[in-house]
Order: C-alpha cells, then structure tokens, then sequence
C-alpha cells in the first residue's frame, strides 16, 4: 500500500493484522524547507511508532522461564526495577501504596491462578509477574502534571492524551531492553505496560485486543489495578467497599476481565482485603 505526503511515498509492509511497518522511499527533492522539516519530522514519527509497534507485538509472545531458574529476580533487575517504580511514585503521591498494593494483590491473583491452571501459568512465573506489575503505569512519567493530578473528570481529549502511557512506557522498557537484552523480567514488564488496560472484549487500548490475544500477566494485573482505584478514595470520587468492587469485578467477568483470572481472583479476594486494609493510604 503507498502513500503520498508532502513529497514522501510512503509504502506499508503488512506484518500482522495489529502492526504495518513503514519503508520511507523518497520520490523527488521537496520544495521548500518548511516541506522538509515537516517530512523528516513525520518520517521521525512514523518509524517511532512502528518500532514501538514492531518491538511490542515480540513482547507479547510468552517468555517462558525455565524451572531451574531463581524465583526471584537478579539484584540488577531488581534494582532496575524499583527505581523506575521509584520515578513512577515521584509524580503522583498516590502511587507508592498504590504499586505496594498492586505487587501483593497480582502475586495472590497470580499465584492462584497458576494452582488452577497450571498448564497456563507456571508456578515459576508469578514472582515475575509480581514484581514487574509495579511498572505497570510507569509511561504516566511522560502525561502532563495537568493531565495527570487533575482533580476533575478528564475531557475526551485529556483522555486520548492519558491513554498514551501505555506506549510512553513500553517504549521506555524496549529502550531498557535494548541496553540489557531480552528477558523474562523487562519482557514481562512490557507486556504488563502495554496490555493492562485491554480488555476481554475487546474495547480496550491501546491495541483493542480481545481475549487470549492480550498477554496473561496484563489480563491479571488489569484485575488487580482495577480493584485497587475502585477501592481507593481520590479527590474525585469517594472509596467503593471490598463487596462491591468484588461484585463490579465479578458482573465484568467475560466482558472487561478474563472469567479465569476473575475466578483466581474471587477465590483469594478475602486476602486481598486483608492487604487493602493492612496498606490503607
């Protein structure tokens, strides 16, 4: 498929149906500076785009660990891994017992659900899911203090711009990746970013992916991320109680979450209230 712009042919490499991979072809010289400056910066955007497409649909596929590996993540990992969490908690007072919350609330959710299905989930897995769900919202670094802590319901607009943390922080885990090379850890914390806010249906973002074709440790922390902000009072809304965010997540089963994860969920929910109200804000 081509297409023209501003003197540019761009040409499009179907790969799959979710990513297209641009080839910029110059056709004839561009007339003005103000032409060029605006084609090289749209070939700049174009080939970001792509590479955070391109490098994303990797990070989906599953990695898995092998048995013999550690169940804990290696010190430099781990190191690596607080203190982006730490720059993500620099920008919202709320975000520290927020990501607390979300380690222990996925790791439980995790944890059962590889008891249930282990053929899906590897008992090996859940300390990476868990300990890589506090990246989770770590693109937010790059939204707008205006955006970001703004006490009133966000425009359409305003939306539009939060929803891009997703990319923000995949693309700031791939560039991680790069310098270290792949693995479970930084994968894992790609697929969270990206995929926390699909949904089964389909009518999520940023991909619009449906069921299985969202990766299992986003599908378990959306659970986890969702149960926390409607049990977690705001300058906007008021806290919802355990038993109804429990019966939320529950009628949302099949529609918003997996029904597997929500079953894993609503059998360890009673733990998962003992640590909401031990980790109260």
């Amino acid at each position: 498929m081509k297409e023209e712009r501003l003197g540019v042919i761009v040409t499009y490499r179907v790969m799959t149906p979710m990513t297209a991979i641009p080839t910029i072809i110059r056709s004839k010289p561009v007339l003005s500076l103000q032409d060029e400056v605006a084609a090289l910066r749209a070939e700049l955007s174009t080939e970001k785009q792509a590479r955070i497409a391109a490098e994303s649909k990797l990070a989906f596929l599953h990695t898995e660990q092998p048995e013999s590996e550690s169940l804990e993540p290696p010190p430099s990992r781990m190191a690596i891994i607080v203190g982006l969490a730490k720059l993500a908690e620099s920008r919202d007072d709320d975000t520290g017992k927020h990501l607390s919350r979300i380690r222990h609330y996925t790791t439980l959710i995790a944890t059962e659900f590889s008891k249930l299905h282990p053929e899906l989930l590897s008992k090996t897995d859940v300390p990476v899911i868990g300990a890589t769900s506090v990246l989770h919202d770590i693109g937010k670094v790059g939204i707008s203090d205006d955006i970001l802590l703004s006490p009133n319901k966000l425009t359409d607009q305003q939306f539009d711009t939060m929803k891009r943390h997703t990319s923000i922080g995949a693309d700031i885990l791939i560039s991680l990746s790069e310098q270290l090379g792949r693995d479970p850890w930084v994968d894992t914390a790609i697929q969270i970013t990206l995929g926390h806010h699909e949904k089964w249906d389909g009518t999520g973002y940023p991909f619009g992916l449906r069921g299985e074709t969202n990766n299992l440790p986003a599908r378990i922390v959306a659970v986890a991320d969702v149960y926390d902000a409607l049990t977690s009072k705001r300058v906007y809304k008021d806290a919802m109680s355990h038993n109804d965010a429990v019966e939320l997540i529950k009628r949302d089963s099949s529609s918003h979450f997996d029904p597997k994860v929500v079953d894993a969920f609503l059998s360890v929910k009673d733990e998962v209230q003992q640590i909401a109200n031990r980790l109260k804000e």
